[in-house]
């Protein structure tokens, strides 16, 4: 069982980032700590508010959804990017192995989850949705204008290697999703 926060008592300044490392699936990954006064967690589950689905492509796993009712989400988001962003320009030599970034360039090398008020999660088309009758329904069943609730599990930032350079996006999965 997850423990999840709703998305309104994320701290973010609770949230520290560990320097990249390959897992076991050879991605390089710098890694969620959420340190509170009284427990330390080692990713970062959030309880999103109930979201509008734009449209699911399970060719690329892509949810998109409508936060356009939901603005201190999207602001928490912004706030964890802002935040993720002045860590690693201040500490690039660590995070980067490089010291010439500007913290414009560094915001560049993001790939958001959060485009103006549209969502976009990843999420497998397997993936199991509970139903508010306790039906459980696949991925693949979801409709535009359905209304979700989801667990949003960040697990840190992922460093994605191009030919020119690297990106970075915030690694996720979606353990939990229900219909409501």
């Amino acid at each position: 069982m997850l423990l999840a926060i709703p998305y309104q008592g994320i701290e973010v300044n609770r949230i520290h980032l560990t320097y990249f490392r390959y897992n076991q699936y050879g991605k390089s990954i710098a890694r969620f700590i959420y340190k509170d006064d009284s427990i330390d967690f080692q990713d970062i589950c959030i309880l999103s508010p109930p979201m509008r689905v734009i449209d699911y492509n399970p060719e690329n796993s892509r949810l998109r959804l409508n936060l356009s009712e939901h603005p201190p989400f999207i602001d928490k988001f912004h706030l964890l990017y802002e935040n993720l962003i002045g860590t690693i320009y201040h500490y690039q030599h660590e995070f980067l192995h490089r010291n010439d970034l500007s913290l414009e360039r560094i915001r560049r090398l993001f790939y958001y989850l959060i485009e103006e008020n549209i969502l976009s999660l990843y999420i497998y088309p397997n993936s199991m949705i509970k139903t508010a009758t306790g039906e459980t329904r696949r991925m693949t069943e979801i409709k535009p204008n359905d209304k979700i609730r989801c667990v949003i599990r960040l697990h840190g930032v992922s460093q994605l290697l191009s030919k020119n350079d690297i990106r970075l996006r915030l690694h996720h999965s979606v353990p939990a999703i229900w219909l409501l």
